[in-house]
C-alpha cells in the first residue's frame, strides 16, 4: 500500500507539473492574493484580450516546469540547455493558449460549479486510497508538499479552469464522428505489410556521363531566370547591447558568491537516500492499540533474528510489494507520507524501527541501505556560481538598458543619440536576405522578421539576439531583381549537370524496368545487370525502404501493387525507383474486430485535437494577444 501511495505521490506531481502543458492549468485567480501578493513584481508579461500574464505568474510556472523537468532526467539538464531549445517561449505559448480558452469558454456563458471541482477531486487518483478519498488532512498536505507547495484555494481554481476548458472543447467538438469505415481504413493503412525488392538509379551516379554546355546553360537561364531571382535585401543599422561585454566587465567579491553557495546550498548537495523493507499492518475500525501491540510483537521478532522479508511475506498487508520481502527500493525525502519518510531517515542501515503510525496503519520498517547527502564544497563550485551571477546581472543590465532605450528611441536620430548617451555607436550591416545571417549580429531570425516588417524611418526593438537586446533600422533597400546570367553562371551550370543527370538515370531506369517485367527472377535479373537492388523484411508504411530509404512516392505504389508485379519508373527526389513486391500481409480482421473502439477513439481525438487546435486559432486571431519580450527576458533572470 504503502508503494501504491509512494506511486500517487509521484503521479500527483507530474500531473501538477503537467498543469503548465495542458490546455489550462496555466492560470490561477486570485493567485497573488493567496500566496502574501504584497511587494511580488505585477509586471505585464502578456496580454491576452482583457487577461494579464504577470511576470509573477510567468515566474511560479517556468520554475515548477524547470523543476518537473529536473526531476525527469534526474538534475543532469541545466537551465541552459532548456531555454536553448525554447522552453521558456513554448511555456509563455502555452500560457496564452490557456488564457485565450478561458476568455472564449467565459464568452459563449460556460460556467463550472463548485460540485463539479469537489467531484473531479474526489476522484482525482492521487487522492485514493482503496477507491476512497484520502481526507481532507491528507488531501491538504500532499499539496504542501509540491515544489512551490499549493494551497487548496490555488489547487481547486485549476481545476475549475480545467473543467472549463474540457466543457469548451466538447461544446466546439461534440459534433465529430468517426465512420466505420474511416476506422477499417486507418487500421489496413496502419497494420498491412508488404515485403518488396527495389532497384533505384541516382542521378549523382551518372554526373560523369553528362555535360553542361553553353548552350544548354543559356537555354535554362532563358526558360527559368526567374527561379534565379535575388530577393529583396535590407542594409541595418543597428545597436546592440552586448550581454556578453557586459558580462565581462563584472567583478564579483568573494563575499557575494559565498552568501549565494550558503541561500542555495540545497543546489549543490545530493540528497540522501535509503533503501528500506517494511511490513503494514491495517487498522480495522479502532483497533489502533490492539494493531500497534501486533506490530511491535512482528519488529520484535525481526530484531531476535527472524528474516525480515519472510515476515514481511506472512504478515505484511501491502499487496504491492509484500511478496518481494516488502521491499521499497531506494528513496529519496520527499517519496514517501511524512511519518514513514521520518522515521526511515533516522534508522542507520540495518535497523529496525518499532512500530510507526501512518494513515494507511502500523509500519516496522528496515533500512537495508543508507546513501548519506553530499555537499559540493563552495571551492568546487565557485566558478560555476560566479558565472551563474554575472550571466544574471548581465542580464538584468542588458535588459534595463534596452528599456531605457526603447522609451527614448523611436526615430534612427534618436536611437543615435540613445546610444551615443550611453557610450554605444550605432553599427551597420551589409546587405542581407531574410533570414540570412546579419554582419554584426549572425544568424538573428527575429532580427531578420521584424527588420522586414517596419518601414525605412522605423525603429524596431528591444529584440532578443543570441548576444543581447538589438534596436534596428532599415538603412537601405535593394529591391529584388532578376540577375545577369554571368552573376549566377555557376549556379546555372550546376543545375544544367542535376537535370541531365536525372534524366538519364530516368532513361536507364525505363530500359532496367522492361527488362526487370519480362524477368522470372526479379532480384538475379538485376544483379546480372549489375544494377543496385535491394531487399525488405516485411515492412508497415512509413519505413525506410531498401535503396531509397523513407519515399512517400515508392511507398504509395508498394502497397498499390499487387504481389508478384514490378512497377514502372518511380521518382524519389534525386533518384529513380523500380520496385517488385514480394508479398503482402493483410491487416487482421480479428486484430480490428478487438481494437475497433481504441482505434476509433483514438481517430476521434485526434480530429477532435485538429478541429480545436484550428478553433483557438481563430479565436486568438480575434483577440489582442501582446508580449513584452523585455519583461521575458527579465523574468528568465529573476526566475
Amino acid at each position: 500500500m504503502l508503494d501504491r501511495m509512494r506511486r500517487h505521490k509521484g503521479w500527483l506531481k507530474w500531473s501538477l507539473a503537467l498543469v503548465v502543458l495542458a490546455f489550462v492549468f496555466l492560470y490561477v485567480p486570485g493567485f497573488m492574493d493567496q500566496t502574501g501578493g504584497a511587494g511580488l513584481p505585477n509586471d505585464v508579461i502578456a496580454r491576452v484580450g482583457d487577461r494579464e500574464i504577470s511576470l509573477f505568474d510567468f515566474q511560479q510556472i517556468y520554475t515548477r516546469q524547470l523543476q518537473a523537468y529536473r526531476l525527469e532526467s534526474g538534475g543532469e539538464i541545466s537551465e541552459e540547455v532548456l531555454r536553448s531549445l525554447g522552453i521558456d517561449r513554448q511555456i509563455l505559448q502555452q500560457m496564452i493558449d490557456g488564457h485565450a480558452a478561458l476568455a472564449e469558454a467565459e464568452r459563449l456563458g460556460l460556467e463550472v460549479s463548485d460540485a463539479e471541482v469537489r467531484e473531479r477531486i474526489l476522484t482525482f487518483p492521487a487522492f485514493q486510497i482503496d477507491g476512497q478519498f484520502i481526507g481532507e488532512a491528507s488531501y491538504r498536505q500532499l499539496l504542501q508538499q509540491q515544489r512551490p507547495p499549493l494551497s487548496p484555494a490555488q489547487f481547486e481554481a485549476e481545476i475549475r479552469n480545467e473543467i472549463m476548458v474540457d466543457r469548451l472543447q466538447a461544446a466546439v467538438t461534440g459534433w465529430v464522428r468517426v465512420a466505420d469505415a474511416e476506422v477499417d481504413e486507418e487500421h489496413r493503412r496502419r497494420n498491412e505489410r508488404v515485403r518488396l525488392d527495389v532497384v533505384a538509379f541516382r542521378a549523382a551516379d551518372f554526373r560523369d556521363e553528362v555535360e553542361a554546355t553553353d548552350s544548354d546553360v543559356d537555354l535554362l537561364f532563358a526558360e527559368e531566370s526567374a527561379s534565379y531571382e535575388v530577393p529583396e535585401k535590407r542594409r541595418l543599422r543597428f545597436l546592440l547591447v552586448d550581454q556578453t561585454a557586459i558580462f565581462d566587465s563584472l567583478t564579483l567579491t568573494e563575499d557575494e558568491v559565498r552568501q549565494f553557495y550558503d541561500a542555495n546550498l540545497s543546489q549543490y548537495q545530493t540528497p540522501g537516500q535509503v533503501r528500506a523493507s517494511h511490513i503494514l499492518l491495517r487498522v480495522e475500525g479502532d483497533d489502533d492499540e490492539a494493531t500497534a501491540e501486533r506490530a511491535a510483537e512482528i519488529a520484535a521478532e525481526a530484531r531476535g533474528g527472524a528474516d525480515f522479508a519472510e515476515l514481511a511475506r506472512e504478515h505484511s498487508q501491502d499487496e504491492a510489494n509484500a511478496e518481494n520481502g516488502g521491499d521499497l527500493g531506494l528513496f529519496g525525502r520527499g517519496r514517501m507520507v511524512p511519518e514513514f519518510e521520518n522515521a526511515a531517515f533516522a534508522l542507520a542501515a540495518g535497523e529496525i524501527s518499532d512500530p510507526v503510525r501512518s494513515p494507511f496503519g502500523f509500519h516496522v520498517i528496515q533500512v537495508t541501505e543508507k546513501q548519506e547527502e553530499v555537499t559540493q564544497p563552495f571551492a568546487e563550485v565557485r566558478g560555476a556560481i560566479e558565472n551563474t551571477l554575472k550571466r544574471e546581472r548581465s542580464s538584468a543590465r542588458a535588459t534595463a538598458l534596452a528599456r531605457a532605450i526603447a522609451e527614448e528611441a523611436t526615430t534612427p536620430e534618436e536611437l543615435a543619440r540613445a546610444a551615443s548617451a550611453r557610450g554605444y555607436e550605432l553599427q551597420e550591416s551589409g546587405f542581407a536576405a531574410r533570414g540570412e545571417p546579419i554582419l554584426g549580429l549572425g544568424l538573428a531570425q527575429e532580427v531578420s522578421a521584424q527588420a522586414f516588417a517596419i518601414a525605412p524611418g522605423a525603429v524596431a526593438g528591444p529584440i532578443p539576439t543570441p548576444s543581447g537586446p538589438a534596436f534596428v533600422t532599415v538603412a537601405d533597400i535593394q529591391d529584388p531583381y532578376i540577375p545577369e546570367l554571368d552573376e549566377v553562371r555557376d549556379q546555372v551550370r550546376e543545375d544544367v549537370i542535376r537535370k541531365k543527370s536525372l534524366t538519364l538515370a530516368q532513361e536507364r531506369a525505363a530500359d532496367a524496368a522492361e527488362t526487370l517485367k519480362a524477368a522470372d527472377d526479379f532480384v538475379a535479373a538485376a544483379e546480372e545487370a549489375e544494377w543496385s537492388v535491394g531487399s525488405s523484411d516485411l515492412v508497415t508504411r512509413g519505413s525506410a525502404l531498401p535503396e531509397v530509404g523513407p519515399s512517400a512516392a515508392v511507398e504509395a505504389v508498394a502497397f498499390a501493387m499487387p504481389p508478384g508485379s514490378v512497377s514502372d519508373v518511380i521518382q524519389a527526389g534525386d533518384a529513380v525507383a523500380i520496385v517488385h513486391l514480394v508479398e503482402r500481409d493483410e491487416a487482421s480482421a480479428a486484430d480490428l474486430a478487438q481494437n475497433r473502439n481504441t482505434l476509433r477513439d483514438e481517430l476521434m481525438l485526434q480530429r477532435q485535437s485538429r478541429f480545436f487546435s484550428t478553433y483557438m486559432d481563430n479565436v486568438k486571431a480575434r483577440l489582442n494577444i501582446t508580449i513584452d519580450l523585455a519583461m521575458l527576458d527579465q523574468a528568465l533572470g529573476q526566475a
